[in-house]
């Protein structure tokens, strides 16, 4: 079997909202504002397939463009394979930070790059020709978006695009697996080791993490079949410096961060190994304790690996989630939830305001609120 490994980030997906060809500069764009920018993570790469072409690949998420006099703001969100955009296509519009792209569109932009999915064409240089870049920037205006209208332009994000190849088995690879002390879930015990997801090659798993051992395996059950610490550094790759080698009689990996659920990377592509810690989601909003301030923000942290839960008021009114403290545009409203696919408890609904905040519409009270990442659910108790 192949030794090559690479855990991708479950994350977010996004999706594209159809796009309207501009050949362009079409108005005369002021230069790029530092301080209106991206704030999402991106993916080191984002595969794509007409099987998976109805999912969402990311979620661009940006801050509110600072406009001297305050207005309605429109964000136009433009897409390219030129990193100068002498011409790209107008992605989609809105009012709120954020807009999925689909994967859908990214198989345009990876047409437009003359990139296929047959593992039988290259590169001139041999190379195959199914990676590639697309690139992305958001235009924020007022009023009409008129040539002479005031307008800002965000910094450019490219994202990597990797057009998975057909195959002749056409199979998932083949799993791998953690075990170990350091490995709250699994210990060193093979009746609950844990899995790792994989798509060519590339592997992904949360893991509670604690100061002690682990080893991958290849093959369940199987202990001839471990791949330890010095596997990887004779293979080349770069480890997470919350990593070590135990220096034990079998070269373990050693965790020595801080304890906690951590989503793993172990990427065979670019040879790293790489460990993220987890952050929790911040609720603000009339519905819950914290009001509309950042002072004492109600917290929902991850309480076990891709399941976050809190317990806390709801009252009647409105909430959002956010990824970042003190970060208006990290926001995660229901549309956001609802592209993904949640099943949403029927005490939400949209508010259907500017922002399509949650709308609290159960009877107030105490709740434990629990959202899955695995069953894509919003619960509450």
């Amino acid at each position: 079997m192949k030794k090559v490994f690479t855990i991708l980030f479950a994350t977010a997906s996004l999706f594209f909202m159809g796009c309207d060809e501009e050949t362009g500069p079409v108005f005369e764009a002021q230069a790029s504002d530092e301080t209106f920018t991206f704030l999402n993570e991106f993916a080191s790469s984002y595969a794509i397939s007409e099987q998976t072409e109805d999912n969402i690949a990311d979620r661009l998420i940006w801050n509110s463009a600072d406009f001297e006099v305050p207005s309605n703001v429109t964000y136009e969100i433009q897409g390219s394979i030129d990193p100068d955009f002498e011409s790209f296509d107008i992605v989609g519009s809105t009012s709120d930070t954020n807009f999925p792209v689909l994967v859908s569109q990214l198989l345009e932009f990876a047409e437009a790059l003359a990139l296929d999915n047959d593992p039988n064409t290259s590169t001139s240089d041999g190379a195959p020709n199914n990676t590639g870049q697309v690139f992305f920037r958001v235009r924020a205006y007022l009023g009409t978006g008129a040539a002479n209208a005031e307008e800002m332009m965000s910094d450019v994000q490219s994202m990597n695009v990797l057009w998975l190849e057909e195959t002749e088995t056409g199979g998932p690879c083949p799993s791998i697996f953690v075990v170990g002390a350091a490995a709250v879930d699994a210990g060193w015990d093979w009746g609950s080791p844990i899995e790792f997801t994989c798509e060519q090659d590339v592997y992904t798993a949360r893991l509670e993490l604690t100061n002690d051992n682990f080893r991958f395996f290849e093959i369940e059950g199987d202990w001839d079949s471990g791949l330890n610490y010095t596997y990887f550094e004779d293979e080349g790759y770069s480890i997470d410096e919350l990593l070590e080698n135990a220096n034990d009689g079998d070269s373990n990996f050693s965790f020595v961060g801080t304890p906690g659920i951590y989503e793993v990377v172990v990427d065979g592509n670019t040879r790293t190994i790489t460990l993220t810690p987890s952050t929790p989601l911040f609720v603000l909003g009339d519905a819950v304790p914290s009001g509309w301030e950042w002072t004492a923000p109600v917290q929902l942290p991850e309480t076990s690996p891709y399941i976050r839960s809190a317990t806390f008021e709801f009252n009647a009114g409105i909430f959002r989630f956010f990824t970042v403290q003190d970060d208006w545009g990290s926001g995660l409203n229901f549309p956001y939830y609802e592209d993904l696919g949640y099943s949403i408890d029927e005490s939400f609904v949209n508010a259907e305001d500017g922002d399509s905040n949650f709308s609290f519409v159960g009877t107030p009270g105490t709740y434990t609120i629990t959202i899955n990442e695995l069953e894509r659910t919003i619960t509450l108790e």
